[in-house]
């Protein structure tokens, strides 16, 4: 690979990064402006079951013991 090609490639990820940033403003923005009036309840990346904002999806905090047994409950 040329200069001129890894400097494109450069300038790519430096404006995608760039761009990841702003809308991570945006969303925090809209996330501090939600009232968070309904929740929902499901797993966060760790497995720990969490609330979540219904309208913005913004981590709410741990679900309690009957929202977590209700959830873990089966269906059908």
């Amino acid at each position: 690979m040329g200069e001129d090609s890894q400097h494109n490639i450069l300038n790519n990820i430096n404006q995608i990064e760039d761009k990841l940033k702003e809308l991570e403003k945006e969303k925090t923005n809209i996330q501090d402006n939600c009232s968070h009036k309904e929740w929902t309840v499901n797993f966060d990346e760790r497995r720990s079951i969490k609330r979540y904002c219904s309208e913005c999806k913004r981590e709410l905090g741990y679900a309690t013991k009957e929202e977590s047994t209700n959830f873990l409950r089966p269906r059908g």
